[in-house]
């Protein structure tokens, strides 16, 4: 029988200097592994197929009325163009449901990624014919375009970013998608009101601003998530100490003023004949403000990112 002899006796310290940092690797991640919360635990992408059916046929409802507003009889094509426009908020806030209603599921992250990614090129595409066909200028059919474009890769690398860092963090909080389905329940009584109000010819401006009040809502949900959630900042210090670096008080002031846009626009949805130079200057304003918005918040959610990933890194074993 052989004596019990330790490693280093055997090989010197500078041969078994390998070996012990092998067992150290290991055995930290074996640690790391076990201290995982129940709740991190990754769960098939099967687990959410109905609600991926149920997204992907009221994008493709959606698809189809904007089809039929571009390319059908010309007694359909102006009221299916309305009703689409009442109808994409509510798309878009299905398509972040998926995104962050599923985040135990690594798999359901690139399958959200495509559905937003294929339903956003759609859209540009007959955002871009639909203008034309309804006699408006190609200016305003080149900025559509470039507009659900913006939408297409910005957001959906926002989103897609969003939800691997919630990941990260073990942040399965339910409440931000009890806020959510708020936010998407109030979108649905917009979309009736609308509706029923009428979507005709001369309702155009009416519906305009239903549909921007009703896009501010889902992004204000969105960039909250990401201000407060993702890059932790605290929202009482903000607020009353002022402790804010410049990046995200731009992020917070333009925030701001795009809710408020999108409450102007609520304002001029329920007067019975809306100007419609008014409408555009909201929109406009509406749009500018998302944009600029977007890029303060991407930035420092990016910062977030790389911040933790640098002390995952330092905390890692030499």
């Amino acid at each position: 029988m052989l004596p019990d002899v330790p490693a280093a006796a055997v090989l010197g310290d500078d041969a078994a200097a390998p070996a012990r940092r092998r067992a150290g690797v290991a055995a930290g991640s074996l640690k790391e592994k076990s201290d995982l919360p129940p709740a991190t635990e990754d769960v098939p992408a099967s687990t959410y197929a109905r609600l991926e059916r149920s997204v992907i046929l009221w994008l493709i409802g959606d698809n189809i009325l904007m089809t039929f507003a571009c390319v059908g009889k010309k007694s359909v094509r102006m009221p299916c163009m309305l009703m689409e426009m009442l109808v994409f908020q509510i798309s878009i806030s299905l398509c972040m449901l998926y995104f962050f209603g599923t985040l135990d599921s690594a798999a359901v992250g690139r399958r959200a990624l495509f559905i937003w990614v294929s339903f956003m090129i759609y859209q540009a595409i007959f955002s871009f014919i639909g203008p034309l066909v309804h006699g408006f200028p190609l200016s305003r059919a080149v900025m559509l375009f470039l507009w659900i474009m913006f939408f297409c890769g910005a957001f959906g690398w926002l989103m897609k970013t969003l939800r691997d860092e919630l990941r990260a963090l073990g942040s399965l909080e339910p409440t931000r998608i009890k806020r959510l389905l708020e936010v998407m329940t109030f979108q649905a009584a917009l979309l009736v009101i609308g509706a029923t109000q009428g979507i005709n010819k001369g309702d155009m401006p009416r519906v305009g601003a239903t549909s921007t009040f009703s896009m501010s809502l889902i992004f204000a949900w969105l960039f909250s998530v990401a201000i407060l959630e993702v890059a932790g900042l605290d929202a009482y210090a903000a607020v009353t100490r002022l402790e804010l670096r410049p990046i995200e008080g731009a992020a917070l002031l333009f925030t701001g003023i795009f809710v408020l846009a999108g409450f102007a626009a609520y304002v001029l949805s329920e007067q019975n004949n809306p100007s419609r130079k008014m409408v555009v200057v909201v929109f406009d304003t509406f749009a500018a403000s998302v944009f600029v918005a977007y890029l303060c918040t991407a930035r420092i959610v990016w910062v977030a990112r790389r911040k933790r990933r640098s002390k995952i890194s330092d905390d890692l074993p030499a």
